[in-house]
């Protein structure tokens, strides 16, 4: 087996008076493929915004227990979230969108990571949106809010409103 990549010891996650997490104790091996597998409302996809601590976004949420990744607990206070995040990517069933326009969200990344050149975005979000089967459907809005339209997983645009 790889040496763990992800180590998880004692951890504990508390919504408020809820606990979500109790005492998981986990070794995930490094670059191999690991499922979790449970009933919905198991708390899958609270371990997983553990990781790159999202659930610090939300309000009454405590975590107690350390998560080692490659050898930094990530839940010490002085842990640099930036960084973190930069090596802790997330892909969500449903699109989540930042507050900012189509655009910005489809170069958000490039624009962090410096990975393509300002003059290069408009190719880049087309190939994109064309790559999904979107490019018809947004290249007339790419300057709107991306959070004016909310997205099914099974057919496009939740809102008629939206795809209009």
């Amino acid at each position: 087996m790889n040496e763990p990549s992800i180590q998880i010891r004692d951890l504990n996650l508390f919504y408020g008076d809820f606990q979500a997490l109790t005492d998981i104790r986990l070794d995930i091996a490094a670059r191999q493929v690991t499922a979790l597998i449970g009933p919905s409302g198991c708390g899958k996809s609270t371990l997983l915004r553990v990781f790159n601590r999202m659930n610090d976004l939300i309000d009454g949420v405590r975590v107690t227990g350390e998560v080692i990744i490659d050898g930094e607990n990530i839940l010490a206070p002085c842990a640099d979230l930036l960084s973190l995040r930069e090596k802790v990517g997330m892909v969500f069933q449903r699109p989540n969108p930042f507050p900012l326009t189509i655009y910005e969200n489809i170069v958000f990344g490039l624009a962090v990571h410096r990975l393509a050149r300002r003059n290069e975005y408009a190719g880049i979000v087309e190939q994109s949106l064309r790559s999904v089967l979107l490019w018809d459907d947004l290249k007339d809005r790419l300057h709107q809010s991306a959070l004016s339209c909310r997205w099914s997983s099974s057919s496009g645009c939740a809102s008629p409103a939206c795809c209009r």
